[in-house]
C-alpha cells in the first residue's frame, strides 16, 4: 500500500513538472514573439508563467536554452514536414533531378498551411518566424541556425540538381529572396483586414502556395545579369 501511494505521488510530481515546463515555454513563446528575445527578462517569463526562478533554472538553465526550446517547439515539426515532402519528391524522381516546382512546394507548403491553420496561434507563429530572420543576439542566432542546418543542406542540394547551371553563391541569394517573399506573404495574409475586400474573398492556402511556387521558380530560373 505504501509503495502504491509513493508511486502515485511520483506520477503527480512528474505531471506537475511537465505542466510547469509547458507553462514556461508557452509564456516565453508569446513574450519572445511580441518583444524579441533580447527585450524579455527571465523575471518577465516567471511572472507570465506564474512560476519562480528555480523552475527556469531547473528545466532550462538559461534564457538562451529556453529560447532554443521555444524555437524547437515551433520550428522542428515544420522542418520535419518539409523534409518528409522532399523525401517523397526525391523518391518519385528516382535517379533524375527533381522538378524545381516540386522542391519549392516541399519548402513552401508546410509554412503556408501552418499559417492558415485556424487551430494554431498564427500571429505568434508569424512573429516567431520573423525573429528567426532578424534576431540580433549572436548566441541565440546560432541556436536558431542549428534547427535549420539539415534542412538547408538538403534543399540546397536538391535545388542545385534541379538547376545545374546555377552557381551556389547565386542560389544563396535567391533562397534569401524566396524566404523573404514567403514570410512577407504570410504576414500579409495574417492581416487580411488590410487587404482589398475582393482579395479577402479569394484568399486561401492553396492559392498562395501556387502563387509563391510560380514566383520563386521564375526567380530561380532567371539569368544572372553581371
Amino acid at each position: 500500500m505504501k509503495k502504491t501511494v509513493q508511486q502515485g505521488a511520483g506520477k503527480n510530481e512528474e505531471r506537475s513538472s511537465a505542466e510547469t515546463r509547458k507553462r514556461v515555454i508557452a509564456a516565453a513563446t508569446k513574450l519572445f514573439a511580441l518583444r524579441g528575445i533580447e527585450a524579455v527578462s527571465v523575471r518577465d517569463i516567471t511572472q507570465a508563467a506564474g512560476v519562480n526562478l528555480a523552475a527556469i533554472n531547473y528545466h532550462f538553465g538559461t534564457k538562451q536554452a529556453l529560447a532554443g526550446e521555444v524555437f524547437k517547439h515551433f520550428i522542428d515539426p515544420l522542418n520535419a514536414r518539409r523534409l518528409q515532402l522532399l523525401d517523397d519528391v526525391e523518391k518519385n524522381a528516382g535517379r533524375q533531378p527533381c522538378a524545381l516546382e516540386a522542391v519549392l512546394e516541399a519548402m513552401i507548403r508546410p509554412a503556408v498551411e501552418l499559417g492558415f491553420d485556424q487551430r494554431q496561434d498564427n500571429e505568434t507563429f508569424l512573429r516567431l518566424t520573423g525573429r528567426c530572420l532578424s534576431e540580433p543576439n549572436a548566441e541565440i542566432d546560432q541556436i536558431i541556425r542549428a534547427h535549420f542546418e539539415k534542412l538547408i543542406r538538403r534543399f540546397d542540394a536538391a535545388l542545385l540538381r534541379a538547376l545545374p547551371g546555377l552557381d551556389p553563391e547565386e542560389l544563396f541569394w535567391r533562397i534569401k529572396f524566396m524566404v523573404g517573399a514567403l514570410h512577407y506573404s504570410l504576414l500579409t495574409c495574417g492581416k487580411q483586414k488590410n487587404l482589398p475586400a475582393k482579395l479577402r474573398k479569394t484568399l486561401d492556402a492553396e492559392g498562395l502556395i501556387q502563387r509563391l511556387v510560380t514566383f520563386t521558380a521564375a526567380g530561380l530560373r532567371a539569368s544572372v545579369s553581371r
